[in-house]
């Protein structure tokens, strides 16, 4: 994000892992997201916890938006495709916050990781970082942003997709120890930069592995 020039100005993380075990109750999935709320050192209230059912997937939904924070845990079980009437269970927290800290994401990011590690293994952390430059870029521009940015990380660029509106490039790091292997190939950076009319600016997005949010 350095890299490209853009200021800072907002972040996401996305984390989910398969629970230990396949069958919950909903009162057990509740008791899972009080206990993640509980160590992400959030207080919530009670009419800030729904129960959800549709079909064969039953979730357990605590959500919070103060202050430009917005943050979601749910406990959910779903049918398991491979085992007739059998269920699986996951975790998921979803945190969009406004900020200008790197260091303080870094800080969250490894909180995270380690509540959903308490309850599975191998859990899956996407971070985004989402920052602006004034204007709308010129030719050539966007071009040389992604090839600094791709730089400072001594990464590859592995596919690109232009549109008219915008631009997404995946790629892989060594310098980054988790990937996903897409294609047969691994990815684990996703930048896209993208211009808006509506306030002249040009929207620098930063994933790992991959952006998990519309751009």
């Amino acid at each position: 994000m350095k890299a490209t020039g853009a200021q800072l100005e907002e972040y996401s993380i996305n984390a989910w892992v398969k629970l230990s075990e396949d069958h919950y109750s909903d009162e057990e999935l509740q008791k899972v997201v009080e206990q993640v709320m509980e160590q992400l050192a959030m207080d919530f209230k009670s009419d800030e916890m729904t129960h959800q059912q549709k079909n064969k997937n039953r979730i357990v939904k605590a959500e919070q938006i103060r202050s430009g924070d917005h943050l979601v845990v749910m406990a959910q079980v779903v049918p398991n495709p491979k085992i007739s009437a059998g269920e699986e269970a996951y975790l998921v927290i979803n945190m969009e916050s406004l900020t200008t800290e790197y260091t303080s994401i870094i800080l969250l990011q490894e909180k995270i990781n380690r509540i959903v590690k308490k309850f599975g293994d191998s859990p899956r952390i996407s971070t985004c970082l989402i920052g602006w430059l004034d204007g709308k870029l010129v030719d050539g521009e966007s071009e040389s942003m992604l090839k600094s940015a791709f730089l400072a990380i001594d990464g590859v660029i592995v596919d690109q997709l232009q549109q008219e509106q915008y631009v997404s490039v995946t790629g892989f790091s060594s310098a980054m120890q988790d990937y996903l292997q897409v294609g047969g190939k691994k990815i684990n950076i996703n930048i896209a930069i993208r211009y808006s009319q509506y306030d002249n600016r040009t929207y620098v997005i930063v994933g790992s592995p991959i952006i998990t949010r519309e751009y």
